[in-house]
C-alpha cells in the first residue's frame, strides 16, 4: 500500500502528517507508525498526525506518539496540522478543528501559526515530588496531556534524559505517567525550557503543551508578565492567557519540510 505523507516541523517538533480524509488508515497501524518514526532507518519523527474529515469543523486530527501509542493531544502537532490544512486549502486562515471530540481554533499568517487551547483540566501546584535539592518544584498540569514542571537554575546543565525519565515514571503520576519539563527563568517575561516527552521517551526540541504548562506555572508562581516568551531548543514560542486561564494561545513557526511516499 502506497501512502503519501508530508514532513513538517513546528519549532523543532517534527511530524509525519498523513492526509487520511479517504480513510485509508484505521489508526490501528501502531507498529507501522512506530517503524516510520524511527530515525536513521526510516523517515523519523516525534509523532504521527492523521488529518481526517469532521462533520462540524474544517478537519479532525489524530495524534500518535513515536512509539506508536495513541496520544491525547499535541500542541505543536495541532499547529502543524493547521498549517498543512491552510496550505492545501482544506481550511481558511482562521479555522476550527477537533482532537478526540474537543474543539480547537487556529490562525495562520505566513509561516506562523497561533493555536487557541481550552483551560487546563487539572492543576496541582507543589505536589511534593521533586527530590533534587537544587531544583524547585512547580507542579502538575493536564492541558490535554499531563505535564510535570520543575524550575531549575540552568536548563543546559540538567540531565534531561535520566531525570526526566525518572519523573515520567514516578508513582505520583501513575497509571498514565507524565511529561517532564525543566524551566529556567530568564527575566520577568521570558523562560527557557527543555522537555522529556512521554511516548517519544526522550528529549524533544520543543513541546507545545509543555510550553503552555511551563508558562502557566511561571506566571502563577513567579508573577511573570504575559505574553511569555519561551526559548526551546527548536526555536521560540509565545504563550498568552488571561487570569482565569481561558483563551490560552500558543504561537510559533511551522515549516513544511518535504513530501514523500511510504510503502506499507
Amino acid at each position: 500500500m502506497k501512502i503519501n505523507f508530508t514532513k513538517l516541523s513546528a519549532t523543532g517538533n517534527d511530524f509525519i502528517l498523513i492526509d487520511n480524509r479517504n480513510g485509508k488508515l484505521t489508526g490501528k497501524e501502531h507498529d507501522f507508525f512506530r517503524q516510520i518514526c524511527q530515525r536513521r532507518v526510516s523517515v523519523g519523527a516525534d509523532g504521527i498526525l492523521l488529518l481526517e474529515n469532521s462533520k462540524d469543523h474544517h478537519f479532525s486530527m489524530r495524534y500518535f506518539n513515536s512509539d506508536g501509542s495513541i496520544g491525547e493531544m499535541c500542541g505543536n502537532g495541532a499547529r502543524a496540522s493547521a498549517y498543512y490544512a491552510f496550505v492545501h486549502k482544506i481550511a481558511p486562515d482562521k479555522m476550527s478543528f477537533e482532537v478526540l471530540g474537543v474543539s480547537y481554533q487556529a490562525s495562520v499568517h505566513e509561516n506562523r501559526v497561533k493555536l487557541v487551547m481550552p483551560p487546563p483540566v487539572e492543576i496541582k501546584e507543589y505536589p511534593n515530588v521533586v527530590d533534587e535539592p537544587e531544583f524547585e518544584e512547580g507542579g502538575y498540569l493536564n492541558v490535554g496531556v499531563p505535564h510535570y514542571v520543575i524550575f531549575v537554575p540552568n536548563v543546559e546543565t540538567v540531565d534531561v534524559e535520566n531525570i526526566g525519565r525518572k519523573y515520567r515514571h514516578h508513582q505520583a503520576f501513575q497509571p498514565w505517567g507524565t511529561n517532564t519539563n525543566f524551566v529556567q527563568i530568564i527575566d520577568n517575561s521570558t523562560i527557557k525550557i527543555r522537555t522529556y516527552e512521554r511516548g517519544v521517551e526522550e528529549e524533544t526540541l520543543a513541546c507545545g503543551t509543555g510550553t503552555i504548562s511551563s508558562a502557566i506555572l511561571s506566571a502563577k508562581q513567579k508573577k511573570m508578565q504575559r505574553p511569555i516568551v519561551v526559548f526551546a531548543r527548536g526555536g521560540t514560542l509565545f504563550v498568552d492567557f488571561d487570569d482565569k486561564l481561558s483563551g490560552i494561545t500558543l504561537e510559533g513557526e511551522v515549516k513544511l519540510v518535504y513530501y514523500g511516499e511510504l510503502r506499507d
